[in-house]
């Protein structure tokens, strides 16, 4: 608990952020469709948002050593919250396209500063602990931010307030810490092939979060639709997400403590078969379960799929050279984001062709030659000295923003 408690200021900041960051994953589609936007363009919107977050992760560590951790949180949060109570003034969605990149970007560095900062504070022996509490507290955020939006209008200008008001308020913990700044990077960032031959099962397990994750969640408002849970619709949907989230959060903590003590790819193998497991038994089984049945089974998927990111980051760092620990960071981010992109129109496309059997059946497999993958790599390749014990490269996972809801196309779901 006392290396948690160094880094408190850091973890408080980032729920705070995220409060926001799950009200704009919101407000932004359901605004664009409530202007008359189809969702083709809301995709793209989306699109644009994934790609401005690879720019900002890309430039992070040149920006990181320009004005350090706090100034560079600091200019990022305020550009963000400026950004969010401009689109409750201007009603153009090429307007809002630009402020989503620049979203995009302000969260790429938003993050690298805190996880770089805490990487210098954090010992191997207890990262992942401390990244346990860490990732608990964000999906926490991400799941009440929105509730914070109950009953207001997608264009109702309070809604923009309250996220404007949380994106400052994140500036509060950080600006008052008493934890020193870590040392200005190389400005320079890492190539992904330099990054691949320190960790190549991180590499691997971060853009199979970003393409199953994203692409998965992304999509759930389509595979509830004819749910008559809870009345059907989105108060289905809105009970699905809850349900991975749940699992997610159940689980992520005593995850990430388990990984500070064997070998944290063992670890990934095990939570993507118990989630990959579940997709299937979804994607094979789901009429004959009934709804409860598949909600649970969507629990148990959450536990493994939504936890298993921050490990691989873990691992990461375990391998990371010192000095370059915000490289490595912003290079993982940067790969995270490239899936996210890629994920949604996957998942689309094997939707449209298998219905309700492919969304989870691609999920599924693809989480099962990921459990391969990571025990192909621990047998071929020994976890590093450095683990548990090591006091270099210290790091923790991002808890990423929520992704984008997508509006339901109704020509898609008679499809589907």
């Amino acid at each position: 608990m006392a290396d948690t408690r160094t880094v408190l200021a850091l973890i408080l900041s980032v729920m705070i952020l995220q409060l926001a960051g799950g009200m704009t994953g919101m407000l932004t589609p359901l605004g664009l469709e409530q202007l008359g936007i189809g969702p083709s363009l809301i995709g793209l919107v989306a699109a644009l948002h994934a790609a401005g977050f690879m720019l900002g992760a890309w430039t992070a560590p040149r920006a990181l050593a320009m004005i350090g951790n706090i100034r560079l949180f600091a200019v990022a949060a305020g550009v963000n919250a400026a950004g969010i109570l401009s689109l409750s003034l201007i009603h153009e969605p090429p307007f809002w396209a630009i402020i989503r990149v620049l979203h995009g970007i302000g969260f790429a560095y938003m993050f690298t500063s805190i996880e770089s900062w805490m990487g210098e504070a954090v010992p191997a022996r207890s990262r992942g602990n401390v990244m346990g509490v860490y990732h608990t507290g964000a999906k926490l955020s991400l799941m009440v931010g929105p509730f914070f939006l109950a009953g207001l209008s997608p264009l109702d200008s309070r809604s923009y307030v309250w996220a404007g008001m949380f994106l400052a308020l994140a500036l509060v913990p950080i600006c008052m810490t008493r934890l020193a700044e870590p040392p200005p990077p190389d400005r320079k960032a890492m190539p992904l092939e330099r990054l691949f031959k320190i960790a190549p099962a991180a590499v691997v397990g971060v853009i199979a979060a970003g393409v199953i994750n994203t692409g998965t969640l992304a999509l759930l408002p389509l595979y509830f639709d004819k749910f008559a849970l809870a009345g059907g619709g989105t108060a289905a949907a809105a009970i699905a997400a809850a349900s991975a989230w749940l699992g997610g959060l159940i689980v992520q903590w005593p995850a990430g403590r388990l990984s500070d003590f064997i070998d944290r790819r063992l670890v990934i193998a095990g939570l993507a078969v118990m989630s990959g497991a579940a997709a299937l038994l979804i994607a094979i089984f789901g009429r004959a379960l009934g709804e409860t049945g598949v909600i649970a089974l969507l629990a148990v998927w959450g536990a493994g799929a939504l936890c298993f990111y921050g490990i691989c980051v873990s691992h990461a760092i375990d391998r990371t050279p010192q000095g370059q620990v915000p490289q490595v960071m912003s290079g993982l981010l940067f790969v995270w984001a490239a899936g996210s992109i890629a994920g949604p129109l996957l998942s689309g496309l094997a939707m449209r062709l298998g219905g309700r059997l492919g969304l989870f059946g691609l999920a599924g497999c693809l989480l099962i030659l990921l459990a391969v993958y990571m025990v192909v790599r621990a047998r071929l390749r020994e976890a590093p000295e450095s683990q548990p014990g090591a006091e270099h490269g210290r790091v923790l996972p991002s808890p990423l923003a929520s992704p984008e809801i997508m509006p339901r196309d109704p020509a898609e779901s008679r499809e589907g």
